[in-house]
């Protein structure tokens, strides 16, 4: 994996006067490792996918330009609390470190974490022990954590929540925990993930966008700016343009 991939990382090797006038772009951090839709890496550096385009929207919405920055997750809380990013809106208070030092937005969507496995599946993640189960390098499962540590689940982590998907399909895992927006995507084109398999729920985590409290973003304009890209159906237009259901 990737330490860190630079979009437009200018400020960290510049003196503070050469970026110091160009305060209105929003320093946006986005985690390594996330699938798509959430986030396409094309060549020359270029990002797309929903994450992207839905902070774009609320920059727009704030009257202002966003720049993005993918970093690994043991980055993310230094340079949140350093300042040198602004948002990341792609966070949890369920699951963020150091949320008493960061200041949080409000809700964007709910994010719905499954495991999918063979058919039929436990009604309960106690059913599972015994069991190996595909996650994601450095997450944070708060059902699934006490079982890893005690070893009555196994734990086998990939780098990202596609090169899980794909183990799975091939048969190289049999279990994996993954989100429904990335488990939906990735049946557009691979249909027969879900044949012989069933889906068991975790948990459901609100999903915002923690803040600098050392930037240039203030939680009252970007809780305005969520606020009208709901109403306006931007953000489920959104949703619906990758394939995904919005969960509100």
């Amino acid at each position: 994996m990737k330490q860190l991939l630079l979009i437009s990382f200018i400020f960290l090797t510049l003196p503070h006067s050469a970026f110091a006038e160009d305060k209105t772009e929003i320093r946006a951090a986005i985690p390594a490792g996330l699938a798509p839709p959430l986030l396409f890496e094309k060549s020359g550096n270029k990002l797309e996918g929903l994450i992207v385009d839905y902070i774009n929207a609320l920059a727009e919405a704030m009257g202002r330009k966003a720049n993005f920055s993918i970093v690994t997750r043991y980055r993310l809380d230094g340079y949140l609390l350093k300042g040198q990013m602004d948002v990341l809106c792609y966070t949890s208070t369920l699951w963020a470190s150091n949320a008493d030092k960061l200041d949080f937005s409000k809700t964007l969507f709910t994010k719905r974490e499954i495991i999918v496995g063979p058919s039929p599946m436990p009604k309960k993640v106690s059913g599972l022990q015994g069991k190996t189960i595909g996650a994601m390098l450095q997450y944070v499962y708060p059902h699934l954590d006490p079982y890893f540590e005690s070893g009555k689940i196994k734990r086998e982590d990939s780098v990202s929540e596609q090169a899980n998907l794909k183990k799975l399909l091939s048969g190289r895992i049999h279990y994996v925990v993954t989100d429904q927006i990335f488990l939906d995507y990735f049946r557009l084109e691979n249909p027969t993930i879900t044949k012989g398999r069933e889906g068991l729920f975790l948990q459901d985590y609100p999903i915002s966008c923690s803040i600098s409290r050392q930037g240039r973003v203030k939680r009252k304009d970007l809780n305005k700016a969520i606020d009208e890209i709901k109403s306006s159906g931007k953000l489920h237009a959104l949703f619906k343009k990758y394939g995904s259901s919005y969960l509100e």
